[in-house]
């Protein structure tokens, strides 16, 4: 394989800008020139099914992820209601611990002769008989107070061992998101790299066709473009950059890591179309059978993603604002995921599952 020093040589000898020697010159050499797109044909098919690879084990793992944090977001509310269950249970056993406290107390003032005299002070049968009943209910009512703590000590109990199998639950989601999400950046750091090596064997595809394209058939010259020509020749974030200043946003980090996100999420091969929009535009062609085009260049693709994103009643205009206000990734990521673009896709993590191997994936190589 050439390296990029050796494809950039090339580039400014077939500029002009340099001599070149005849021996060296591939575009010189009809054959040696069609034997070699020939190559980059392959090596750009076996590229664009690994991207495809990558792309399908991403897209698994955001929904794994997805789901992980929806589990993780029910145990979060399953522990907070435990949480005010375990404080009202500790009130209410506070609560019967003071009242307790005070009959303890009253008793001792009082002295242990205390119910003795109340009886021996009556002055009739009637009387000690009602005396009794009085005597009776007190007793009664300390045992009914007792018996309420006791109740509620267990209950404490069960509340605590709930509330502890929780948090457990709760670390392990955790453990488990945060091992998804690092095999997610992984992941997404592999497809970029074979992205940036599309990019390279396109752009030298394209521009040894445009060498040979005088001395062969136009049909062949065709065939070759559109080998050379699928996808783009630059990468998401170059693509990403011209986007957001062509839409009248900043290309501030958080917007840069949400429209990355947006065409990973997307990863399509269709030409100078990362975000897959559908709209017509002079000379495209259709990529898939969903409408998604191919776009005869970076500008033509940018204008037909803008165009799309000014149709009304879709939710996109709270894209637009996300992004023209540089807002967070993540907010930008969640306007994406509710508006009609692709509404539910992912298992409902549209975007907003990839915005945090963007974001490790974005500090590791910015």
């Amino acid at each position: 394989m050439r390296t990029r020093a050796t494809w950039v040589l090339g580039v400014i000898v077939a500029a002009g800008l340099i001599p070149a020697p005849a021996s060296a010159h591939l575009a010189g050499d009809l054959e040696a020139a069609k034997r070699r797109v020939g190559e980059l044909e392959s090596r750009i098919a076996r590229e664009e099914a690994s991207v495809a690879s990558l792309q399908s084990q991403l897209r698994s793992l955001s929904v794994q992820m997805g789901r992980e944090q929806g589990g993780l977001e029910q145990v979060q509310r399953d522990l907070a209601t435990t949480n005010g269950r375990i404080q009202e249970t500790k009130n209410t056993l506070q609560m019967l611990r003071d009242r307790l406290r005070a009959r303890a107390r009253e008793v001792y003032m009082r002295g242990p002769l205390d119910l003795v005299g109340v009886l021996l002070g009556a002055e009739d049968f009637g009387d000690f008989m009602g005396r009794i009943g009085y005597a009776s209910r007190l007793a009664r009512n300390d045992g009914a107070l007792v018996g309420e703590a006791r109740a509620a000590q267990v209950k404490l109990r069960g509340q605590l061992a709930r509330q502890e199998q929780l948090e457990r639950e709760q670390r392990s989601k955790v453990a488990g998101i945060r091992s998804r999400r690092d095999r997610a950046t992984d992941l997404f750091a592999r497809q970029m790299a074979v992205m940036a090596e599309l990019a390279e064997f396109r752009a030298e595809a394209l521009h040894l066709v445009g060498e040979i394209a005088g001395r062969i058939a136009s049909g062949e010259v065709d065939s070759l473009r559109r080998v050379a020509g699928r996808g783009m020749t630059i990468s998401y974030g170059a693509w990403a950059q011209s986007f957001l200043t062509a839409l009248g946003a900043p290309t501030s980090r958080g917007n840069l890591v949400a429209v990355i996100a947006w065409e990973a999420a997307e990863g399509t091969m269709a030409t100078w179309n990362p975000l897959a929009t559908t709209i017509k535009m002079p000379g495209n062609t259709v990529y898939n059978s969903h409408g998604v085009k191919n776009y005869r260049s970076k500008e033509q693709g940018i204008e037909a993603s803008i165009m799309t994103l000014g149709r009304p009643g879709h939710g996109y205009d709270a894209i637009v604002a996300s992004l023209r206000s540089g807002a967070e990734a993540m907010e930008t990521a969640r306007a994406i995921n509710r508006s009609d673009w692709c509404r539910g896709c992912a298992g409902g993590t549209y975007v907003v599952g990839f915005i945090p191997a963007v974001e490790r994936y974005y500090d590791r190589y910015s």
